[in-house]
């Protein structure tokens, strides 16, 4: 027997005890919420009885939220203190009727725009075992509705050298394109991890120099590394990015340092960026849920004033173990579950290189048989890109998914 949702369960109670929607009309579009027009300041979630979070889709040029007559959803206002305001309840069961109007399990009817939050919905980190052949702590960071977890993204964290090795996310080629592009960026979180360092300011360009010159033996080595005034310099670069995901909420739990690594800004804001639009923009021309896994490998080496290649970090604790790693490497792997095809794309993340050696290339190259990888994968400043099927991903980086011998995702 299939169980249903707690809130599913109490709705068919009340309903069917007040037969308050026995006579309403099946299967037919009976709630159509306009984001760009009736949204509250804080909108709540509506969870499906499969306990996802049901999104938006382009109609025209609008966001809009539709469901069928009779669906059953809750509305959810979620995070510690949060509660939908017009009924002082965080969670309440609610089902569609054919008026545009959710009808609440206390029987009330409530237009979308009368089910504002308190505060915007609030996400939880949770961990949930190990990653990276056990460097790592699997950290889920989701939605807690009820007695439910909805996962909205994962991340594998290492703890001990404060280094991040991969995020996994998905792209709903639906939503992707009824984002809310308006969301302003929050700053970064450090989540309750990092212990003992200010991982913000590890970040600000003047540390990151100072950092750097320490390593090098040198401040005007540095000064030649992160260079002030240009793009040339570290930026917390998103593994799982903002730009994927479609409410304000969503893209704001993206916001942690755990999902992060030192990425130089003119790679972040060239191919990187590039790539990322590229993966949106099939996602939603081919109408497909895409599983993205984004991740980090190797450490980026610079030439000290001898000469002799440093390993560099942005932070050292207080026995000089090197702590957030800067990664030579940013990898993608774009899963398409369906079709059961994959493509990884990875990029060089220096550009000090001066020339790419054959051995920096780690995988077999098959950029040629990508035809939506378009960009000048060998400009070094913008990062120098190549691509690899998910079976010699796997060969040369040993924690990241293995999915097997696909069929590239073409």
């Amino acid at each position: 027997m299939v169980s249903l949702p707690w809130f599913i369960l109490i709705a068919f109670a009340f309903q069917t005890n007040l037969l308050l929607v026995t006579s309403l009309p099946q299967l037919k579009a009976g709630c159509t919420f306009n984001l760009d027009t009736s949204s509250p300041s804080n909108p709540p979630h509506l969870i499906d009885a499969n306990n996802n979070i049901i999104l938006p889709e382009m109609v025209g040029s609008s966001r809009v939220i539709t469901l069928n007559t009779d669906d059953k959803v809750a509305v959810g206002c979620l995070g510690t203190g949060n509660y939908i305001q017009t009924t002082g309840v965080q969670l309440t069961p609610a089902t569609c009727l054919s008026t545009s109007k959710l009808l609440l399990v206390d029987g009330r009817e409530m237009s979308y725009s009368q089910l504002g939050c308190l505060k915007q919905n609030k996400e939880i980190l949770l961990e949930n075992g190990t990653c990276a052949n056990g460097l790592g702590t699997v950290i889920r960071i989701g939605w807690q509705a009820g007695p439910e977890f909805i996962p909205l993204y994962d991340t594998c964290h290492d703890k001990v050298a404060a280094a991040n090795y991969f995020s996994t996310s998905f792209i709903h080629g639906k939503s992707a394109a009824a984002d809310d592009s308006a969301n302003e960026r929050p700053s970064f979180s450090q989540g309750g991890y990092y212990p003992g360092i200010d991982v913000d300011n590890a970040y600000s360009q003047s540390q990151q120099t100072q950092t750097i010159a320490g390593i090098v033996g040198s401040t005007s080595l540095a000064g030649q590394y992160v260079v002030a005034g240009s793009q040339i310099f570290l930026s917390r670069g998103h593994m799982a990015p903002d730009g994927d995901f479609i409410d304000a909420a969503s893209q704001d739990a993206t916001y942690y340092f755990l999902n992060t690594a030192p990425q130089w800004q003119n790679f972040n804001g060239a191919n990187w960026n590039v790539l990322e639009n590229a993966i949106r923009n099939l996602a939603i021309s081919r109408d497909v849920k895409l599983t993205i896994y984004t991740g980090t490998f190797d450490i980026l080496t610079l030439a000290d004033i001898n000469g002799v290649q440093q390993k560099i970090y942005l932070e050292f604790d207080a026995n000089n173990n090197g702590l957030i790693p800067v990664p030579k490497y940013y990898w993608k792997l774009i899963h398409d579950p369906v079709a059961n095809t994959a493509t990884a794309v990875l990029g060089i993340n220096n550009p000090h290189i001066g020339q790419v050696l054959p051995t920096d290339v780690i995988c077999p190259d098959v950029c040629s048989q990508v035809p939506w990888v378009t960009w000048d994968l060998t400009d070094i400043y913008k990062g120098y890109t190549f691509c690899c099927t998910s079976a010699e991903l796997f060969k040369a980086i040993n924690f990241a998914p293995d999915l097997g011998d696909l069929p590239l995702f073409v």
